[in-house]
């Protein structure tokens, strides 16, 4: 499989392109590029992730041409791949559902990583796979690769205070919610909500038993990781 990669990305990204995730009605793995570039120009279509007017709850959609969407996000997927950098690192994982491409969990080490593993993550779908739980089993699928494979000790969440959507996801697999934090972003004071989950928390979940995310393939990347 060829790999766009950057920085020599490339040759470090063939360590863990074996990892999977499973979940009923999807597969999570590393984006092929094909994937990469189909889900760039989807996720450019004007009102393909959220309703026009509501663009602010995902920062790289708002205020930008589809052709600056479409060359953003194949920019970004490229050095997300070069896991290696540091301080922090993301990992993306495209959302295939019979084996169609529909949008993206990414999973993501904070600075000072492996020292201090926290972890957060981000996702988008397609609106066509929306309200249909699957947001929230991609969620769990990347959280039981953090705390089961990588020995993450916890994962935080940074929400929007009228983003329900996310809200629910967080509450359905436990978080709590920690702080609320106010930021000024292109002229708009927002709030800003941050959850927390703990290892020891979803381990021993019902969410986890009820979900039961697979994990296969994760050796290259927990050997990645380590240091």
């Amino acid at each position: 499989m060829r790999l766009l990669a950057q920085g020599g990305g490339e040759n470090r990204a063939v360590t863990y392109l074996a990892l999977r995730v499973d979940v009923e009605g999807a597969r999570l793995q590393v984006p092929t590029d094909s994937h990469v570039e189909l889900l760039a120009r989807r996720a450019a279509q004007p009102g393909a992730i959220l309703p026009v007017g509501e663009e602010h709850f995902v920062k790289w959609l708002e205020g930008l041409a589809p052709q600056e969407i479409e060359r953003d996000r194949i920019a970004r997927m490229r050095s997300n791949r070069d896991l290696t950098t540091r301080p922090g690192w993301t990992l993306d994982l495209a959302v295939l559902v019979d084996g169609e491409p529909v949008g993206l969990q990414s999973i993501s080490g904070f600075d000072r990583w492996p020292t201090r593993r926290i972890v957060g993550t981000t996702s988008w779908l397609l609106r066509s796979h929306q309200s249909r739980g699957l947001g929230t089993r991609c969620r769990a699928a990347v959280l039981e690769l953090a705390f089961a494979h990588l020995g993450a000790e916890s994962a935080k969440s940074w929400v929007l205070d009228d983003n329900h959507a996310s809200i629910a996801v967080s509450t359905k697999l436990g978080y709590r919610h920690t702080s609320t934090e106010h930021l000024e972003e292109r002229g708009r004071v927002l709030t800003e909500d941050v959850y927390q989950l703990d290892a020891g928390d979803w381990l021993d979940s019902a969410p986890r038993r009820d979900i039961a995310p697979v994990v296969t393939g994760a050796g290259g990347l927990v050997a990645l990781l380590s240091t």
